[in-house]
C-alpha cells in the first residue's frame, strides 16, 4: 500500500510540473482550399501540412488543420502530379486562419484518378499493372463491342473477334489462365459484376457478344487491371484479369447540355476463300472424275459472290446531361443498324442509359443510381453457308425454275455440297436479346469520425434471350439428311448483387504516412432459366419460323441453374509521401459450384512501389520527372464453370436410344453422367515486377512489366475407361499451366504547339509464353487432344500435353522436294512424313506438337495528330509467332473430293501446288504462320462552330490493310487458330457528324 501511495504521488508530481508546460503550448486553426491553378477546381487527396500537423484535403479541395502551434508556420501542399506550393501564415491562439494555395500540374498523368476494385487511386500511387483507356483514346469508326475501343490500346490485352457484325468476342489478359473452365475476365459495369463470373454473361448464342447491350457512346473510360495483385479484391472472378467500365454522367458539367451523333458506314470483303474457278474446276474433274464431267453445265459462277455484298450501317446517338456542384443526370439514347458483309447477317440495337448523382448534407451523404438497357436483334447468316460456298461447284448455276425451291442443286439424296443462295433464302437464323442492367448506390461520410465512409451498392443484371432457327425440309441438305429442322429457345438470366463495404481513409497521417483501409462483404446470386424446343423430319413449311410446324421428332428440354457467391473482402493502402508505397488485400470467396468441402477458398494479394525519383540521390537527374519501382504478389481462383458439376446429370433417351427388351418391347432409360465429387477451385499464383518512368514532366512516360502466372489445380474434361464411372467423360482437376512475359508501354507527347501542330504517340509491346507445366499421371492421361476439325469424322487436330502450350498444332511433319512443294507418295508413307519413332510406320505415334496459335508478341502503335481545326490519327497492329490451321484447305485440299461425295465438290486452290490425291488432314503443311502486320484504322476530323455549338466532321477507314504471308482468310483466325469457313474480314469505311449544344 505504501508503495503504490509512493507511486500514485510521483505521477501527480509530474502532472503537476509537466501541467504548466502543456499549459504554455497555444495552438489555433489552418483552414482553406487547394485548387488546380489551371481550371481553378479544388483538388481532393492533398497532403496539408504545417507545425508538424497534416491533413488530407477533401473531395472539393478544402481542409482544416487543427491543433497548430501559434506563431508563424509555413503551410506546404503536395500531391503527386503537381509541384509543391508553400504559404507563410502566423497562427493565433484560439483563431482561424485561411491558406488558400493553387497546385501548378508538371505531371498530370500522375495525378489522374484512376478506377480500381471498391475504390480509387491516382495513377502516380497504383503500385499493380493497371491500364486506364479513357473515350479521347479510344478506336474510332463503327464499333459495335465495348471491347474493340481498346483493342491494341493496352499492353498484354488481345482482343480476338469474330468479324461478323456484334459477334463473339473474347479478350485475354496475359494468355490463357485455364483449358476447360474459362479465361475472360471480369467485367464491372458501373459497380456491377456482369453475368455469374468471368465473361459477360448471356446472349443470344455462342456467336454474339454479351456486351452488345452496351453502347460504346456511353462509355467514359475502360480500366484493365492487368496483374492479379489489383485484381485479386474480386477474389474468384479475377484470375483472368478485371475490365472496369465506367459510363458518362452529368455531373461536373455547368448547366444543360445537348450532344447528338451520327454516321454512316459500308463494309466490304477484303478476303475469301482461294478456290479453282470453273475452268480450273472442270479441268480437274476431266482429270481425276471423268465419269462425272457429264455432270458440269458449264457455268461461271463465284459463290462467295452470290453471298456477300457491301454492308451499310447507320448508328445515332443523342445524350442529354446537367450537372452541378452537387448534382448530375445524362440521359442517353442510342440506335444502329449494321448489315454484314456476308448476307442474311446483321445487329439492330436500341440502347437506353440513365445516370444520376447526388450530393446532399454538405457532401456527406452521396446518391447514384445507373442502368442500362438495350434490344438487340440479331439475323445470323445459317450455319451452312460458308461451308457451302466453298464446296459448290462453280460451274453450276444459282437458280433453277423448275426446281422447288427456284434454286438449283445436286439432284441426290446422299451427301454433297448445297447451295448456299437457297440456304440464306428460304432458312433463318435469328436472335433477340433483351437485357439490362443496372445499380443504387449510397456512400455516407460520418461526421463523427473524418475519413470513414459508409457505402452500399445494390445491383442487378436480367437477360431474356431468344433464338429461333429455321431449315425448311425442301432445302436440298434437309432432304439429304434431317427433311427440315426448327430450334426455338427462350433463355433468361437475372442476377443481383448487394455490397456493403466501410472506408476510413484519416485525414491525418498515421506515422510517417497515410492510411486508406477498406473492407467489407459481397452477396451475388443469379437464377438462369433455359427452355428449348428442338423439332427434325417437318411435315410442313406453311409457317416458316413464325410458329411451330408439326414435326416427326420432338424434344422439348428446360434446364434451371442456381447460382451463389459470398465474399468477405479487405484492403489496405499505406503511403509515406508519395515514396513508398504498400497494399495489402485478402478475399475470402464461397462459391455453389463447388461441393461443400471445396467452397470456401483464401485470395490474398500484396503489392509494394518505391518512387525513385523522390530520392535525394535521384534529385540530380535533370529531366526525370518519374520513376517508380512496383513489385507484387497474389492468388486468386477460378470458379468460371458449369453449375452443379459435382452432382450427376440424369438424361432421359429419346424415341432413338432406347433399350430392347425381349421381342419388340422398347424401354425408356435414364443415363447419370460421370462426376467427381471433389471438383476444387483453379488457382493462380501470380508475380509481377514493373518499373514505371516518365521525363521532362512525363512528356515521355511509359512502363515496363515482367510477370509470371502459375495455375495449379486446372479443371479438365477427361476421357475415362469404360465401367470406371457413369459416362465417358468427367470433369476434374489434373493440371498445372504456367504464363509468362514481359509488358511495355510507352507514351510521348511528340510536338506541343497549342493552337498549331501537336502529336501524340503510344506504343505497346507484349510478350506471353505458354506452357502446360503437368498432367497429373494418377489419371492415366499424358495428353489430351482436341481442336475439332471439318472433313474427318472424329479428327482432332491440338493437343493438350505437358511441355508445350495449350492447343500446340499435333500433326506430322511433312517432307519436302528440293523446290518447296510436299512429297505425296500414299504408298510409302514414310517418304511423305517423318517416322519420329524409327518403326518404319507412320502412325499417331509419329505425330508431334507444332507450334501454337497464340501470339508470342503483340505490337501497337497509336498517334494522335492535330492542327488547328484538323485532328487525325492512326492505329497500327502487328502480331508475331502466332500459327493458323488451314482447315479450309485441308477439307476441300484434295482431288477426292471430286469422287469421295455424292457429286463433284470445288477444291481449295492449294490443290494444285501439293497434288493430294487423298487428304492429308495431319500435315503440318497446312499449319501456316499468321504473323501480321494491319492499319487498324485510320481517321481524319474537322472541327468548326456554327451558331457558337461546337460540331466536327469525321472520315474513318477501318482494316485498311494487311500485310501477312497467310495464305487462309484472316490470320486472326479465333483463339485456337482453327480458320474453319470462318465469316470473312471486312473494310469499313465511315464518315459522321458530331454536335453539342
Amino acid at each position: 500500500m505504501r508503495r503504490f501511495r509512493y507511486f500514485l504521488g510521483a505521477i501527480l508530481m509530474m502532472l503537476g510540473i509537466a501541467s504548466p508546460t502543456f499549459a504554455q503550448q497555444s495552438t489555433g486553426t489552418i483552414r482553406g482550399r487547394i485548387t488546380d491553378n489551371a481550371s481553378q477546381q479544388g483538388l481532393p487527396g492533398v497532403t496539408v501540412a504545417a507545425g508538424g500537423r497534416s491533413v488530407l484535403t477533401q473531395a472539393d479541395g478544402r481542409y482544416v488543420l487543427t491543433g497548430v502551434p501559434a506563431g508563424a508556420q509555413t503551410v506546404h501542399a503536395r500531391v503527386i502530379g503537381y509541384g509543391q506550393a508553400t504559404s507563410d501564415v502566423t497562427v493565433t491562439e484560439g483563431q482561424e486562419v485561411v491558406a488558400d494555395l493553387a497546385l501548378t500540374g508538371q505531371a498530370l498523368t500522375l495525378a489522374g484518378v484512376v478506377v480500381t476494385g471498391y475504390g480509387e487511386q491516382r495513377a502516380g500511387n497504383i503500385t499493380g499493372a493497371v491500364t486506364a483507356v479513357s473515350d479521347s483514346q479510344f478506336n474510332p469508326g463503327r464499333v459495335i463491342s465495348p471491347q474493340m475501343l481498346i483493342q491494341n490500346k493496352v499492353p498484354g490485352v488481345q482482343v480476338v473477334d469474330n468479324n461478323e457484325p456484334g459477334g463473339g468476342l473474347s479478350i485475354r489478359i496475359r494468355g490463357a489462365t485455364s483449358v476447360n473452365a474459362s479465361s475472360e475476365p471480369l467485367y464491372v459495369v458501373d459497380g456491377v459484376p456482369l453475368g455469374t463470373g468471368a465473361g459477360g454473361g448471356l446472349s443470344s448464342g455462342r456467336e454474339r457478344d454479351p456486351l452488345n447491350f452496351l453502347n460504346p457512346a456511353d462509355i467514359e473510360s475502360i480500366t484493365v487491371l492487368r496483374d492479379a495483385s489489383s485484381a485479386a479484391i474480386y477474389g474468384a472472378n479475377a484470375a483472368n484479369g478485371v475490365v472496369i467500365i465506367r459510363t458518362k454522367t452529368g455531373k461536373g458539367r455547368a448547366g444543360a447540355s445537348l450532344e447528338f451523333s451520327t454516321n454512316a458506314s459500308a463494309s466490304t470483303v477484303t478476303k475469301t476463300p482461294d478456290l479453282l474457278n470453273a475452268t480450273q474446276f472442270a479441268a480437274a474433274v476431266d482429270s481425276f472424275a471423268p465419269s462425272r464431267s457429264g455432270l458440269l453445265l458449264n457455268q461461271n459462277t463465284n459463290w462467295f459472290d452470290q453471298i456477300d455484298r457491301t454492308g451499310y450501317g447507320q448508328e445515332y446517338n443523342m445524350a442529354l446531361s446537367n450537372g452541378g456542384d452537387n448534382m448530375g443526370y445524362r440521359l442517353s439514347l442510342g440506335y444502329q443498324k449494321q448489315n454484314g458483309i456476308i448476307r442474311a447477317s446483321s445487329i439492330d440495337r436500341l440502347s437506353l442509359g440513365f445516370n444520376y448523382e447526388q450530393s446532399l448534407f454538405n457532401d456527406r451523404l452521396s446518391l447514384s443510381t445507373n442502368v442500362r438497357g438495350a434490344r438487340s436483334v440479331d439475323q445470323l447468316t445459317p450455319r451452312d453457308v460458308l461451308g457451302n460456298a466453298v464446296g459448290m461447284a462453280p460451274t453450276q448455276p444459282v437458280s433453277d425454275s423448275t426446281s422447288s425451291t427456284g434454286y438449283w442443286d445436286w439432284n441426290t439424296t446422299n451427301a454433297s455440297p448445297s447451295n448456299p443462295v437457297a440456304s440464306i433464302v428460304l432458312a433463318s437464323d435469328e436472335g433477340t436479346t433483351w437485357r439490362s442492367v443496372g445499380n443504387v448506390q449510397a456512400a455516407y461520410r460520418a461526421p463523427f469520425l473524418e475519413g470513414l465512409t459508409a457505402t452500399v451498392n445494390m445491383g442487378y443484371d436480367l437477360t431474356k434471350a431468344d433464338r429461333r432457327t429455321f431449315f425448311p425440309n425442301n432445302l436440298a441438305a434437309q432432304v439429304r439428311q434431317g427433311q427440315g429442322s426448327l430450334y426455338l429457345a427462350n433463355n433468361s438470366q437475372g442476377s443481383s448483387v448487394l455490397e456493403t463495404y466501410v472506408g476510413y481513409n484519416p485525414p491525418r497521417t498515421l506515422g510517417p504516412g497515410t492510411l486508406d483501409v477498406t473492407g467489407g462483404y459481397s452477396y451475388q446470386q443469379s437464377h438462369a432459366e433455359y427452355p428449348e424446343l428442338r423439332e427434325s423430319g417437318l411435315t410442313s413449311n406453311l409457317l416458316g419460323d413464325n410458329g411451330v410446324p408439326p414435326a416427326t421428332n420432338i424434344t422439348n428440354v428446360k434446364n434451371v441453374t442456381d447460382f451463389k457467391l459470398i465474399s468477405f473482402f479487405g484492403r489496405a493502402n499505406y503511403n509515406i509521401s508519395d515514396r513508398y508505397m504498400a497494399l495489402v488485400s485478402i478475399r475470402r470467396d464461397g462459391s455453389s459450384r463447388f461441393a461443400p468441402s471445396h467452397q470456401w477458398a483464401t485470395f490474398p494479394a500484396v503489392s509494394l512501389g518505391w518512387r525513385l525519383s523522390e530520392e535525394p540521390f535521384m534529385q540530380g537527374l535533370g529531366g526525370v520527372s518519374d520513376l517508380k519501382l512496383r513489385a507484387s504478389w497474389a492468388e486468386t481462383g477460378n470458379q468460371a464453370i458449369g453449375d452443379y458439376l459435382y452432382f450427376p446429370s440424369y438424361t432421359y433417351s429419346d424415341a432413338l436410344s432406347k433399350v430392347q427388351f425381349g421381342k419388340g418391347s422398347f424401354i425408356s432409360t435414364i443415363r447419370p453422367s460421370a462426376v467427381d465429387p471433389d471438383i476444387r477451385w483453379e488457382n493462380t499464383n501470380a508475380y509481377d515486377v514493373g518499373l514505371d518512368f516518365g521525363f521532362n514532366g512525363q512528356r515521355i512516360s511509359g512502363s515496363i512489366d515482367w510477370y509470371t502466372k502459375n495455375t495449379s489445380d486446372l479443371l479438365f474434361r477427361i476421357p475415362i475407361a469404360a465401367g470406371t464411372n457413369l459416362g465417358n467423360f468427367v470433369t476434374t482437376n489434373i493440371g498445372d499451366m504456367k504464363n509468362h512475359g514481359v509488358e511495355m508501354a510507352l507514351n510521348t507527347q511528340l510536338m506541343r504547339h497549342p493552337g498549331k501542330l501537336n502529336w501524340d504517340m503510344s506504343f505497346t509491346a507484349s510478350y506471353n509464353k505458354n506452357e502446360l507445366v503437368d498432367i497429373n499421371p494418377n489419371q492415366s492421361v499424358s495428353r489430351i487432344l482436341t481442336g475439332d476439325i471439318s472433313g474427318g469424322v472424329g479428327s482432332r487436330i491440338e493437343v493438350l500435353q505437358p511441355g508445350v502450350p495449350i492447343n500446340s498444332f499435333f500433326v506430322y511433319q511433312q517432307r519436302y522436294d528440293a523446290q518447296g512443294k510436299p512429297v505425296y507418295d500414299p504408298t510409302t508413307p514414310t517418304n511423305m512424313y517423318v517416322d519420329q519413332n524409327n518403326d518404319g510406320l507412320i502412325t499417331d505415334s509419329d505425330r508431334r506438337p507444332f507450334h501454337d496459335p497464340s501470339p508470342k508478341w503483340i505490337l501497337g502503335h497509336s498517334s494522335y495528330v492535330s492542327f488547328g481545326k484538323f485532328d487525325g490519327g492512326f492505329t497500327l497492329r502487328a502480331y508475331l509467332g502466332n500459327w493458323v490451321y488451314n482447315n479450309v484447305a485441308s477439307a476441300n485440299g484434295a482431288y477426292q473430293n471430286l469422287t469421295g461425295s455424292a457429286m463433284p465438290s470445288n477444291l481449295h486452290a492449294s490443290v494444285l501446288t501439293t497434288g493430294f490425291v487423298v487428304p492429308q488432314f495431319y500435315s503440318d503443311f497446312y499449319v501456316e504462320d499468321g504473323s501480321f502486320l494491319r492499319m487498324d484504322n485510320i481517321t481524319l476530323g474537322y472541327s468548326f462552330n456554327f451558331k457558337n455549338a461546337p460540331f466536327r466532321l469525321f472520315g474513318t477507314v477501318q482494316n485498311a490493310f494487311t500485310i501477312t504471308g497467310y495464305t487462309g482468310v484472316d490470320p486472326t483466325a479465333g483463339l485456337n487458330g482453327l480458320d474453319n469457313n470462318i465469316y470473312p474480314r471486312s473494310r469499313t469505311f465511315t464518315t459522321g457528324l458530331s454536335a453539342r449544344f
